[in-house]
């Protein structure tokens, strides 16, 4: 029993309130709790001896006088109680008065058990119905993301011969007609040349998500010069770069070989410095730059381009995400690259990552663990000339 708790009565009220189930609070005149018996004290979890009684209760407001109930003290009152739990017990309190004190006796309200029983049962129910429901849209989806995919492959596949004859055929006439040719019919042919070059990416691209959606995404890891992959990848967009008077800047830190997927980490370094120069304007500059980390080695690549907001910069890594992003001719992309970029990277136990404000370009990067390198190389940073 709490301090200062009065045990006049005998053995009987001893057990009122030591062992019985029943919330039992003894209350002066005044409305201040002088006792409270073992059930309440454990229930409510906080003392209450010397606090007003109503301290008890949830969400009260205001003043409740005991005289109210003393003017018809065989109807119980429905009050929320606190709990340790943090969930109120609603209770049926009722008032007897003992000398000059009250004792406020509250058990539990049995058609309010039932009712919320009956809820928690219903929303149970409920909840199972829409678990159901739920698995059964996942299969349909996994169907549907399936079925996708293959047709994103298969039609892919079919569009990677007549494109090929396309460019083949373009090649050669720029090749032996162009000199009989004028020149804008021969600017014509380079254009063609490129449309369909960029049609052959695209398909590309979808081929590879269509592998890595089905699963199907493997490395052929050998170890491969980073550092010559980098400038692999530089070649690749070094006539796209000066079309558009873009300076290409590199520094590269020396960090020797590393067990990866040689193509692969191209493939996603020639993504991320194409993605650079087409965002960058006319005259533009962009910076290519690799660091060794005590745990990583990063690449990044910066651009002087219109930068990326901070929502969009959320959904630049999901497939077909990116449409609203608009190069500087104004054309779209149809958002795959930064995604298969992130699928490769990610499968080498690596992540990608982008830094971007607004009107102050963006910086697009990956890091690999440290523990692909084959070796410790001399540190040095090697600065190429810019493009």
């Amino acid at each position: 029993m709490e301090p200062n708790a009065q045990d006049p009565e005998g053995p009987g009220w001893r057990f009122l309130y030591e062992s019985t189930s029943v919330v039992v609070v003894r209350v002066s005149p005044a409305g201040t709790v002088v006792a409270a018996n073992r059930h309440a004290r454990t229930l409510i979890g906080e003392p209450l001896v010397g606090q007003p009684w109503h301290v008890m209760l949830l969400n009260f407001e205001g003043n409740m006088a005991l005289a109210d109930w003393l003017a018809d003290p065989a109807r119980p009152r429905l009050l929320n109680v606190r709990t340790t739990s943090g969930l109120p017990q609603t209770l049926q309190v009722t008032v007897e008065t003992v000398g000059q004190d009250h004792l406020l006796f509250g058990e539990v309200d049995a058609a309010e058990q039932t009712r919320l029983s009956q809820e928690v049962l219903e929303i149970n129910q409920e909840l199972n119905n829409l678990s159901r429901e739920l698995a059964l849209k996942n299969r349909e989806l996994a169907h549907l993301n399936a079925l996708k995919n293959q047709f994103l492959g298969m039609a892919a596949h079919d569009l990677r011969k007549p494109i090929g004859l396309v460019m083949n055929y373009t090649e050669f006439l720029i090749d032996e007609a162009c000199v009989s040719l004028s020149a804008e019919h021969c600017e014509f042919l380079h254009t063609i040349h490129g449309a369909a070059d960029s049609m052959r990416r695209v398909v590309d691209d979808f081929l590879d998500v269509s592998l890595i959606e089905a699963g199907r995404l493997s490395l052929d890891e050998q170890l491969a010069d980073l550092q010559e992959l980098t400038r692999a990848a530089v070649t690749l967009v070094t006539l796209s770069a000066t079309k558009r008077g873009v300076k290409i800047t590199t520094f590269l830190e020396a960090v020797g070989k590393a067990l990866v997927d040689g193509p692969k980490i191209e493939q996603v370094l020639t993504n991320l410095l194409s993605n650079a120069v087409e965002h960058s304007p006319l005259g533009g500059c962009v910076i290519l730059r690799s660091m060794r980390l005590p745990s990583e080695f990063t690449v990044q690549v910066s651009d002087t381009g219109p930068g990326i907001a901070p929502a969009q910069q959320q959904r630049l890594f999901q497939a077909f995400a990116s449409g609203q992003n608009h190069k500087p001719g104004g054309e779209r992309s149809i958002g795959l690259g930064l995604a298969i970029a992130r699928k490769i990277v990610e499968a080498h136990g690596g992540r990608m990552f982008v830094e971007s404000q607004p009107g102050r370009g963006s910086m697009f990067g990956f890091a690999l663990p440290a523990s692909r390198l084959a070796q410790d190389p001399q540190h040095g940073v090697h600065q190429s000339p810019s493009l």
